[in-house]
């Protein structure tokens, strides 16, 4: 066995005694054969709900907030079988919820809410949060260091090019990309191919 698989080996069964020992004591609820790697930046996860099946990847930070101090906490669900890749961000404070099979690779953000922005009163990171529901579908892939902002809605098994920025909804069964993120692709289940789309002013249509 090569160094590098020997490294690999005993780094997953450290992760795993701390997650039994520790990580898993953290969460609302915890999915049977889940594992947390670390470091790992827990803000309020005694409200989270995790699946089973799930792998969170090193320096991941989970954070789930009060919009303003006497308000109700946010509530964020987390399928089965979820890979959270490493440095990803998930900020909930209303309502964040993420499908079953999803991969989320390096680096992403998520999350259903910002900070206020009105120049005339404090600071904006002193200002209440304002905040929308997020809903990522099952079966998606989010590319590296993509971006998912509060009120977005992700349609299942889409895939969210590399560097994109989605600030709405995107369909089921659809290719992302760009700032913000466009749909160029759909998948077609007569052919069986990813086709291209066109846009007009008010739709998108599938290329034949």
């Amino acid at each position: 066995m090569r160094l590098s698989q020997v490294h690999t080996t005993i780094r997953n069964k450290i992760n795993k005694i701390r997650t039994l020992l520790w990580y898993r004591f953290m969460f609302k609820k915890f999915g049977e054969n889940s594992c947390v790697s670390a470091p790992f930046f827990p803000y309020n996860t005694e409200f989270v709900e995790l699946g089973e099946q799930v792998f969170i990847a090193p320096n991941v930070r989970m954070e789930v907030h009060y919009r303003i101090p006497e308000g109700p906490i946010g509530s964020l669900r987390i399928g089965n079988r979820v890979v959270i890749g490493q440095r990803v961000n998930i900020s909930c404070c209303e309502s964040l919820t993420i499908g079953d099979d999803v991969t989320i690779a390096a680096g992403c953000y998520i999350s259903d809410n910002n900070h206020g922005i009105d120049p005339s009163g404090p600071n904006y990171m002193a200002q209440p949060l304002s905040s929308a529901r997020t809903e990522i579908g099952s079966g998606v892939w989010l590319g590296q260091n993509v971006a998912i902002l509060a009120g977005s809605k992700i349609g299942e098994r889409s895939i969210i090019g590399a560097g994109s920025i989605v600030t709405g909804e995107i369909p089921p069964y659809s290719i992302a990309v760009g700032s913000p993120a466009r749909v160029i692709k759909q998948y077609c289940f007569v052919t069986k191919v990813w086709k291209k789309v066109v846009r007009t002013e008010a739709t998108l249509k599938m290329t034949i």
